[in-house]
């Protein structure tokens, strides 16, 4: 429960102009506490608060770091640059070497953060390096954690959205879909005169392109769009309604729109985005999937029994083959070498895999 007033120890001479969710105020006579966010003992005639809670002190030194974020979140910086300095504070918050053992650490817990693009791994593991020393702190570091988990999503889309649609258009003119408000950002990119459109913009790029039909007549990076995805067996939960960028959409809402400015996230906010980007059915593994063109995912090996299979994997593309041990009950299909494990042709409950 949220204190609002000082204790009895507490004699305030003077209050500074409140800083977004921080107020500073001078004491009579210097005063011991406890910082509520590096746990430190301090003695000072300076103090602070966060959200107007006495009981969530703040030293000198945490009062800095946590305003100068807030003056960041809170600035007239465009969203591209307000993301970067967020992302250089988080990369300074991690400590030195500890973001590589987190990426290995990624990679070697399930193996489909191999299939992510070293950037993204990357990224990853910086918002997940920081998290040790975050906990406790408020929620102006975590929303900066956040910004990393959004921040991989965005780079994966870029890599594997983005560059092959920049390659089908290679050669082509562009220069309508560079005075389209909607086409602008990707069709800079595309013609290589921009930056990387941000995850908002590609999601946005998507919708239109999928639901214009002036533009799907007309428009040469719909088409170079249409080639691009011919190569993606699975990859219809780009443009179908609750697919990518309903999930874009809801990621931007929710998290990184937020966290890049003045809503305060605290551990279970960062728990609930992270499900959200990595979880079993996270943002990520569907982009992979989708984009991938060795075809769609046919089981999951997480459900499957431990005598199944013979490797530490969690999922099984199409034509793929993992060396397995056939339990009790299974049952060939079609006469294939294709077995289905604890279920039926028609409604597999387990996971189809692709016999060695």
């Amino acid at each position: 429960m949220r204190n609002p007033g000082p204790s009895f120890r507490y004699e305030v001479v003077k209050t500074y102009p409140q800083r977004g969710p921080l107020q500073q105020y001078r004491l009579a006579a210097s005063t011991s506490f406890l910082c509520f966010r590096c746990g430190t003992g301090k003695t000072s005639k300076l103090v602070s608060i966060v959200q107007a809670d006495w009981d969530r002190l703040l030293c000198n030194g945490c009062y800095g770091r946590l305003l100068s974020l807030w003056e960041i979140k809170a600035g007239s910086l465009e969203d591209e640059s307000r993301d970067a300095v967020l992302l250089e504070v988080l990369a300074s918050a991690a400590p030195v070497g500890e973001v590589t053992r987190a990426q290995a650490r990624l990679v070697a817990s399930e193996p489909r953060y191999a299939q992510l693009s070293e950037a993204a791994q990357r990224m990853l593991a910086t918002a997940h390096a920081v998290t040790a020393a975050l906990r406790g702190a408020t929620g102006l570091d975590w929303s900066v954690a956040i910004i990393g988990l959004c921040k991989a999503v965005e780079v994966e889309a870029v890599h594997r959205v983005a560059e092959p649609l920049r390659l089908a258009a290679s050669g082509q003119d562009m220069s309508v879909e560079v005075k389209d408000a909607d086409f602008a950002r990707v069709a800079r990119y595309c013609e290589g005169r921009g930056n990387p459109p941000e995850l908002g913009s590609l999601a946005h790029f998507l919708r239109t392109a999928v639901n214009s039909k002036r533009r799907a007549e007309t428009s040469v990076l719909v088409k170079a769009l249409r080639t691009a995805a011919k190569a993606w067996p699975s990859g219809d939960w780009l443009f179908t309604k609750g697919g990518f960028t309903d999930a874009v959409e809801q990621l931007t809402r929710e998290y990184r729109n937020p966290a890049a400015h003045t809503a305060l996230f605290d551990e279970e906010d960062f728990a609930r985005c992270s499900s959200l980007v990595q979880g079993q059915n996270g943002l990520l593994w569907r982009l992979i999937v989708s984009t991938s063109r060795s075809g769609r995912v046919v089981g999951n090996l997480r459900n499957c029994p431990r005598a199944v299979t013979k490797e530490a994997r969690t999922t099984v593309t199409e034509g793929e083959r993992v060396p397995v041990m056939a339990p009790r009950g299974s049952q060939k299909v079609n006469g294939s070498r294709s077995w289905l494990l604890e279920g039926s042709p028609r409604t597999p409950t387990i996971c189809s895999l692709a016999l060695s």
